[in-house]
C-alpha cells in the first residue's frame, strides 16, 4: 500500500466541509506517513457558487500550527500546499499568492478551459471532440508559459464531465508535447484515484497517456485521492500503485521545501 497522498481538500475549500485539523488526524489514524493538503486556489474561477479563494491568512496558520506539531516525528510528514487552477490572465496572481508561504508542494491544474467552468458545461451543447482538441491546445500554450507547479494534477479531467468514451487519437501530439513539457521541467505527472469514486472506468489520466508519458521518458508520478472526505484518502490506490507498476514506474514522489523525495513503488 502507498503511505502517500498528496491531493487531500479540507474546508478552505469551497467544495469540502472537512475541519483542518480533522484532515490530519484521519491522515495519521489511517496510517498514512506523507500527506499534503492541497485546497484550491481558483482566482477568476466563472462559477459564482464557488470563488475557490481561501482565507489566506487562516490557511497559512493552520499550515504552520501542523507543521509545527508533527516536526519531529519519524512516521508522519505533513507537507504544506495548494491546488492552483491555472488559467489564461491568471498567473501572476497565483505567483503572488504562491510567494506569500513557504508551501511544499504546488499541484497546477485545470478547471476551466477559458471562461468557462467545466464541471458544470453541458457538453451536449458542443462538438466534444472539437472542444477536447481546444482544450489540450489551451492546456499546452498555458503551461508552455507557466511552471510554477510542481505535479501536473488529473491531466484528463475533461473525462469525469465529457465522458471516457472519447477518443484523444485526435490529440495524441499536442498530448505528446504537453507530456514533453513535464519532462523537461523535472514536474510529476499526479495519478488522480478520484475517478473511481465518480464511477469512472478509467485512470486520471488514462493508461494509455500514462504509458505514453513513460515511452516519453517519464519518471515522476505521484499519487493523489483528491478526497474531500477523510473516508477516500487513498481511495484505490491498489489499483493505481499496480497501474504504476505494470506501466514500467519504479518510483513516486512526495515533496517536501519543493523539492521532490523520490519513494521506491
Amino acid at each position: 500500500m502507498i503511505k502517500s497522498d498528496f491531493h487531500t481538500h479540507t474546508i478552505f475549500s469551497d467544495d469540502c466541509n472537512t475541519p483542518f485539523d480533522e484532515a490530519v488526524s484521519a491522515a495519521i489514524k489511517q496510517g498514512i506517513e506523507h500527506f499534503a493538503v492541497t485546497d484550491h486556489y481558483d482566482p477568476g474561477f466563472p462559477n459564482p457558487d464557488f470563488s475557490f479563494d481561501p482565507d489566506f491568512d487562516s490557511y497559512f496558520a493552520a499550515m504552520n500550527r501542523v507543521r509545527e506539531q508533527y516536526a519531529p516525528s519519524p512516521d508522519f510528514t505533513f507537507a504544506a500546499g495548494i491546488e492552483v487552477g491555472i488559467r489564461e490572465g491568471e498567473t501572476d496572481r497565483i505567483n503572488n499568492t504562491l510567494s506569500m508561504f513557504d508551501f511544499d508542494v504546488v499541484i497546477g491544474s485545470f478547471h476551466c478551459y477559458r471562461d468557462i467552468d467545466i464541471s458544470t458545461f453541458d457538453f451536449r451543447l458542443t462538438d466534444r471532440n472539437k472542444f477536447l482538441s481546444d482544450f489540450y491546445e489551451y492546456m499546452y500554450r498555458m503551461l508552455s508559459k507557466y511552471t510554477n507547479y510542481d505535479i501536473l494534477g488529473h491531466l484528463t479531467v475533461l473525462d469525469r464531465y465529457a465522458g471516457e468514451d472519447l477518443s484523444l487519437d485526435p490529440c495524441s501530439e499536442i498530448i505528446d508535447e504537453i507530456l514533453k513539457l513535464q519532462i523537461n521541467n523535472g514536474k510529476s505527472v499526479e495519478i488522480n484515484s478520484s475517478s473511481f469514486n465518480y464511477r469512472m472506468g478509467v485512470s486520471l489520466p488514462r493508461r494509455q497517456i500514462l504509458e505514453r508519458y513513460r515511452q516519453l521518458g517519464g519518471e515522476m508520478i505521484t499519487f493523489g485521492s483528491d478526497a474531500h472526505n477523510p473516508a477516500h484518502y487513498r481511495s484505490h490506490f491498489d489499483d493505481s500503485l499496480e497501474l504504476a507498476k505494470a506501466i514500467g514506474f519504479k518510483y513516486h514522489c512526495t515533496y517536501k521545501n519543493r523539492e521532490p523525495i523520490f519513494n521506491s513503488l
